[in-house]
């Protein structure tokens, strides 16, 4: 049975190290929507909208993401650190909020080169 911690690992290992902002707010609310993109042994998890800010909170700062990215606005996130759960929170609540739509297609990009 996988974890969350198994999860965390993917993402960590699969995303390139230079993902943006943009590029990391867009895969976390494409999996706040749905969890099709990912390989089928994380489908299962609960991959609940605290479980995701948690995980997305910590790729934020392995990643070397901005503390406080210009455009975390347009996800509703201005006033949360990167590495705060409640920014990740923010993100996905823009999808019902800001009416934000995820490019499925481009988080799908994301794990492309990856070999795993």
């Amino acid at each position: 049975m996988y974890s969350l911690k198994d999860f965390f690992s993917y993402l960590n290992e699969s995303l390139p190290s230079d993902i943006d902002y943009r590029e990391l707010s867009n895969l976390c609310i494409t999996l706040f929507c749905t969890v099709e993109i990912l390989p089928e042994k994380f489908q299962s998890l609960a991959l609940n909208k605290e479980n995701l800010a948690t995980v997305f909170s910590k790729i934020a700062k392995e990643k070397g993401i901005t503390t406080y990215p210009p455009i975390a606005s347009l996800y509703g996130a201005s006033f949360r650190n990167s590495y705060d759960k409640g920014h990740w929170l923010e993100v996905q609540a823009s999808v019902l909020k800001l009416g934000n739509k995820p490019d499925i297609k481009e988080a799908e990009k994301l794990f492309e080169s990856s070999d795993l």
